[in-house]
């Protein structure tokens, strides 16, 4: 939406409303982010003592905030004279370190660790920081229970009065034991800094100063950074929270729709205003995404409507009979539409799952078509990780042949001896760091030579393999070479692509025409001529939900009476769907394979649209059940009967989610070992886990 668009009726009073506290419900396409801007540049404009320094925004990424800071610079106009970089504009994370990094002695040097640093830092000291006190072996997805048990105490401390001495005990050590090695972590970075704001004088100053405070993407808000935003308000500044609860889509970081609901009950003088016209999305799109998200219970009410003039859409749902047969269907599509003028680039593949992006751009790129990911699975996926992986694995036990031939087919013979003598100098003395092994050896070798044609991505590859070594190095590098040389290859077979899922490896390239194949929750913010949904069947999207604990199950007591208060479902499931339809502006593509589960229920829905072109038979195929189940009801004589029908239905259910669990099982340990041997056994042992055996192993490892 550029300057020369003219605003709707309710997104010029959504500028003009600049005194009372408000509210802006914005559907998906609705030109939120220039009603914003120009919201701020009326303040500035119309409100004599209100400068730069006296308003914060709030954006759910840095990506976001340079966004919303150009277009603030572009509605003041040319003869602005504010001065816009004394205006903050960014993360709250971002906010908070400034706080604590200029007002507190005690985490001024302290260093943040992200999510895949914390992980480290929990695996290393699982003794020491209170997850043995929780009875919780440091298997990755405790890990992230663990974690999850953390964020919730941090998010209820105001009533640690009700807690357990054991629950207060536990908090305490992993503070103490973050602190003592000099970290901070991003939950208690918000945690520290609101006790700064209560009890540091000068910190009130600053905040006392805030008389406009932004806040975007408020659905994704968790409760934690609401009770930051909360204590802002509080010193008197006014409030404009712009979100959609139809698209809270990070529930898995703690964002509480419930906190854009109930927004009008909890802040006083509240103006609300509804954007609903969708700006993106045909009429068919819209209407579709409506009915799928209208069986969601728990929303504000809402009707969007598109603002799109009449355009040729054309939105199907095919079923195939396999994968392979279901990637080949797409890339064909794919060229058809190309022949017909739909550049590559206004194309994407949303897919729910990562593991769907590897065999996808296999086949893309089979039939010579451009396209781009940041996914970590195409990363991981890639020659020249396995090549720096297996210079990692030489150097646990050095074998120049071995070596050779990762390397014989790209380095010179006498540079690759070069090399090879300093991995065998690094492993005789020295405790070098992981990355700086990889990389002189690359510099040795003139593995980035700039006459390679493909030099550039040779350099990324290897910059993006450095950080993952660096990162596992902040923890632990003070133990001896060999042991990390162990520990790092083994967690690059197999918690690597999991912990980097979100990490963009490789920069995109704004002007090349190349597909994009990337997950939902990437594609937030952005819109596409056409688009593709693959996988769409029941336990892929909506993903299954099976057991292992929760974290109310591990922290008991008060956390478990209030379960439901962080529980997520199908509702949060259908969210994300809705926020993949609603980034197709004209084309809507669903796939789907039912050889061995049932067609997604989000596609039944979607189908209550008179739009979408679809066999309706396909609701009532049944996918061929596993040998086993048929062994355990070949016997019965009670077929027919309702009672055991339903019982013949979820023990299919459970075989199914076996077979499901022990593929999952077979593809995570085949990774392993590739690069940690010992992950063989694991492999071998599962041939003979019982059902309930492989159930429990999959789940302890996220899988399921």
């Amino acid at each position: 939406m550029s300057d020369k668009v003219v605003l709707t009726i309710e997104q010029q009073e959504a500028v003009s409303e600049i005194d009372h506290n408000l509210q802006i419900i914005a559907c998906a396409g609705s030109g939120k982010t220039e009603v914003i801007s120009r919201r701020i540049a009326n303040i500035l404009q119309n409100k004599q003592d209100v400068l730069p320094e006296n308003i914060v925004a709030f954006t759910f990424t840095e990506k976001a905030a340079a966004s919303l800071k150009n277009r603030i610079e572009k509605a003041l106009g040319e003869n602005n004279v504010c001065n816009i970089e004394k205006m903050y504009i960014g993360t709250i994370h971002g906010f908070c370190n400034n706080i604590l990094k200029n007002y507190s002695e005690c985490f001024k040097n302290h260093k943040i660790l992200d999510t895949v640093k914390n992980h480290h830092f929990v695996t290393r000291y699982s003794d020491k920081c209170g997850m043995s006190d929780l009875n919780l072996e440091p298997y990755p997805r405790n890990i992230n229970l663990f974690l999850q048990c953390i964020d919730k105490m941090i998010d209820d401390y105001d009533n640690a009065d009700f807690w357990t001495q054991a629950q207060r005990n536990v908090l305490e050590k992993y503070r103490s034991c973050l602190y003592n090695h000099g970290y901070i972590d991003f939950s208690l970075m918000i945690f520290e800094t609101l006790a700064q704001i209560e009890t540091d004088s000068a910190v009130k100053e600053y905040i006392s100063k805030i008389k406009y405070l932004v806040v975007d993407e408020y659905q994704d808000i968790n409760n934690l950074q609401e009770k930051l935003i909360s204590s802002i308000v509080k010193f008197g500044a006014n409030i404009c929270v712009v979100g959609d609860d139809d698209q809270t889509i990070y529930q898995f970081r703690g964002s509480n729709a419930n906190n854009m609901i109930s927004f009008p009950e909890r802040y006083s003088n509240v103006r609300q205003i509804k954007l609903e016209k969708n700006f993106r999305c045909t009429p068919e799109i819209v209407d579709i995404a409506d009915y799928v998200i209208s069986h969601n219970n728990k929303r504000i009410d809402k009707k969007m409507i598109s603002g799109v003039s009449d355009k040729p859409s054309e939105i199907t749902g095919r079923n195939f009979s396999g994968k392979p047969e279901q990637y080949k269907a797409i890339a064909e599509k794919i060229s058809d539409l190309h022949s017909k003028g739909v550049l590559y680039k206004e194309i994407a593949i949303l897919v729910r799952k990562g593991k769907v992006i590897a065999p996808l751009s296999a086949t893309l790129k089979k039939l010579g078509i451009p396209f781009e990911t940041d996914s970590a699975e195409h990363f991981f996926a890639g020659d020249y990780f396995r090549r720096f992986v297996g210079t990692l694995q030489i150097l646990d036990d050095l074998d120049k042949a071995k070596l050779y031939e990762y390397w014989e087919d790209l380095l010179d013979a006498q540079r690759f001896n070069i090399g090879f003598k300093y991995l065998r100098s690094c492993v005789r003395g020295g405790n070098f760091r992981l990355s700086t092994i990889i990389h002189e050896f690359c510099e040795k070798t003139d593995f980035l030579n700039n006459e390679a044609e493909d030099v550039e991505t040779r350099r990324i590859d290897l910059e993006g393999f450095e950080k993952i070594l660096d990162d596992y190095d902040e923890i632990y590098s003070d133990w001896q070479l060999s042991a990390r040389i162990t520990g790092v290859l083994k967690f690059l077979g197999t918690q690597a692509a999991e912990e980097y899922k979100y990490h963009s490896f490789v920069p995109k390239d704004p002007n090349a025409d190349a597909i994009h194949i990337m997950t939902i929750h990437k594609a937030k913010g952005l819109e596409f001529n056409t688009v593709f949904l693959p996988e769409l069947m029941e336990r892929e999207f909506p993903v299954g939900n099976m057991g292992g604990k929760k974290y109310w199950q591990v922290l008991g007591g008060v956390f478990e009476e209030n379960k439901d208060k962080y529980r997520s479902d199908f509702e949060d499931e259908r969210k994300l769907f809705y926020v993949a339809v609603t980034r197709a502006k004209q084309n809507l593509y669903m796939t789907y394979e039912l050889s061995s589960q049932h067609i997604s229920r989000f596609v039944r829905e979607a189908a209550e649209s008179q739009y979408l072109d679809i066999d309706r038979s396909d609701f009532d195929k049944r996918f061929e059940p596993d040998c086993e189940f048929e062994k355990e009801f070949k016997d019965s004589k009670n077929t027919g009967h309702p009672e055991w029908e339903e019982e013949r239905r979820q023990r299919q259910e459970y075989w199914a989610t076996v077979k499901y669990a022990r593929s999952q099982l077979y593809d995570y340990y085949g990774t392993a070992c590739h690069f940690c041997p010992a992950a063989y056994g694991d492999l071998v042992r599962i041939k003979s886990m019982s059902p309930d055996e492989i159930l429990f192993e999959a789940s302890k490892n996220g899988l399921i």
